[in-house]
């Protein structure tokens, strides 16, 4: 594969999005202790990415199925 610079700089984005939403699936369940509420679901977190989605043009910009 030799993408142009153009396309190069797209998917670097691309896995740069993708990490960020991963990263913060992580810290998620990673706050989760014994005698707290759960941890939030994939449902709930699909709930959450969505509305991150809609406030946050960057992450908006990325690819859904992705994340």
């Amino acid at each position: 594969m030799y993408p142009t610079p153009a396309q190069a700089e797209q998917m670097l984005l691309h896995c740069a999005h993708a990490r960020y939403v991963w990263n913060l699936a992580v810290e998620q369940h990673g706050h989760w202790r014994p005698g707290r509420e759960t941890a939030p679901g994939f449902a709930e977190q699909c709930r959450r990415l969505t509305e991150a989605r809609r406030d946050n043009e960057w992450l908006a910009a990325g690819n859904a199925d992705a994340q």
